[in-house]
């Protein structure tokens, strides 16, 4: 299909999704104790509609983030990375069957094989606890594993209920501690009867990830979903790949608001941003963020507040870049003009220190028109820096 288009623009901020919540209700003694945190939708399906608002407004793009670039080693196959750091500031990327390691915030690199080939599925917890995410060839059987050793040994695999769905993972899975000490997991959902038809939903753990015995849907028509709990506000962001064919009841012309091409089997395939008051039981104001193609892509937060949102514009192929914009307002607002990180088609992931320099590791591989590697695959890692303001007005 062609997917081509002109990027000599950049996304405005429009709400564009209104409204949008996952209700939230608690269903103990499901499936072999899994306490699932759901609304009625919260089944292969039936899932809930989004409902569309305003048409996206586009500004100019701009230059304004300079970055220092370090390589990795590669791993020759396609790399779905995620990056967490350890106590000691240690940063590790885990992804692609392989786990990354540098002591000097990302200059230099050691590397290591993982037991599995899982497609990003790695974060650290309190205490320097590893998890890594897998899943079986056919997608029925997920597992989540854990080192105590810094990626030395694995512990046995423990099994995820995905109950009633039938098919998971496979996406790009998010390991996340909450503040108050929660360990978050999202995994793609979905049935074999309706393998088009995903949702991204989030397993938790009180144990340190030994055990995950509650799962909630993020939103429907979801995937590879990064989650952030905003410093001081009780609230939390998701960055969410937003995917689905066309639906019977979607207007004519449905494709020209989400900015796909006609006849496209994905018109919809957009970065989206939703936010939860309950620590992710509930979703609610999920909005677009931005033009067709900023998938995936994550939220991080600097030790001053500011928040950035990070993604992949991955059309066209042959300009596939690293984009970021900014908010000032945790998140409410957002800057009208993007920024050119770097040019590549990989999936971003970064660590934030304390002294707010940024590192984010992901393939940095270029494509060409019809979405070829040109070359052979390559790791990079990016150290920046986010400007006190970044000047642009924002939008509501």
């Amino acid at each position: 299909m062609n997917e081509s288009r002109s990027y000599g623009h950049v996304i405005e901020r429009r709400i564009f999704l209104k409204q949008l919540t996952v209700g939230a209700v608690s269903t103990s003694g499901v499936a072999h104790g899994l306490d699932v945190f759901a609304s009625p939708a919260d089944a292969p399906q039936q899932p809930a509609r989004p409902r569309f608002g305003a048409p996206i407004v586009r500004s100019a793009p701009s230059s304004w983030i300079t970055h220092e670039r370090f390589t990795m080693p590669a791993a020759g196959i396609r790399t779905d990375t995620r990056t967490a750091t350890t106590a000691n500031g240690d940063i590790y990327v885990g992804g692609g069957g392989f786990l990354w390691k540098s002591t000097n915030r990302g200059e230099t690199w050691s590397q290591r094989p993982l037991p599995i080939r899982g497609g990003g599925g790695f974060g650290i917890l309190n205490e320097d606890v590893f998890i890594l995410v897998g899943y079986s060839s056919d997608h029925t059987i997920n597992t989540v594993r854990r080192s105590t050793d810094y990626g030395a040994t694995w512990s046995d695999p423990v099994r995820l209920d995905i109950r009633p769905y039938d098919m998971g993972g496979g996406g790009w899975s998010h390991v996340y501690q909450h503040p108050d000490g929660t360990a978050m997991l999202t995994v793609t959902l979905r049935s074999r009867a309706q393998s088009r038809l995903f949702h991204d939903h989030i397993f938790r753990s009180k144990d340190g990830g030994r055990s995950w015995r509650q799962r909630s849907m993020l939103i429907p028509y979801s995937a590879e979903s990064t989650l952030l709990a905003v410093q001081g506000t009780g609230r939390m962001l998701a960055y969410v790949r937003a995917q689905r064919p066309l639906l019977d009841d979607d207007p004519p012309g449905f494709w020209r608001e989400t900015e796909a091409t006609e006849n496209n089997p994905w018109p919809l395939k957009n970065g989206l941003l939703a936010e939860s008051s309950d620590k992710g039981r509930t979703w609610n104001n999920a909005r677009l963020f931005d033009t067709y193609g900023s998938v995936p892509g994550e939220v991080i937060q600097t030790p001053s507040g500011v928040i950035a949102a990070l993604w992949l514009q991955r059309y066209p192929y042959d300009e596939a870049q690293l984009r970021v914009r900014t908010s000032s307002d945790d998140g409410r607002t957002w800057s009208q003009r993007t920024h050119l990180l770097s040019k590549c088609h990989g999936y971003p992931s970064s660590v934030v220190f304390a002294d707010g320099t940024i590192v984010t590791a992901c393939e940095s591989t270029l494509f060409s028109t019809k979405g070829r590697p040109l070359g052979e695959r390559s790791m990079a890692a990016l150290r920046w820096r986010l400007p006190a303001a970044d000047g642009d007005s924002t939008d509501q």
